[in-house]
């Protein structure tokens, strides 16, 4: 029941970072999940975890 439930919130996160507009693909790390708009490149950013000052312009950055 922990795995179902568990999947559907996966699905469901995915769901809604697709929906807000971002490529939403996550960090191999995990922590972290692209927050740009979908991209053909395999360069991927997420701006809002992995800043280390809330004045930088983005935070974790990774190459798939």
């Amino acid at each position: 029941m922990k795995t179902d439930t568990a999947e559907r919130m996966a699905e469901a996160q995915q769901s809604g970072g697709r929906a807000a507009g971002y490529c939403w693909l996550e960090h191999p790390h995990g922590g972290a999940r692209c927050t740009r708009r979908p991209h053909e490149d395999r360069h991927h950013v997420d701006y809002y975890r992995g800043r280390k000052s809330v004045t930088d312009t983005q935070g974790t950055t990774w190459v798939e």
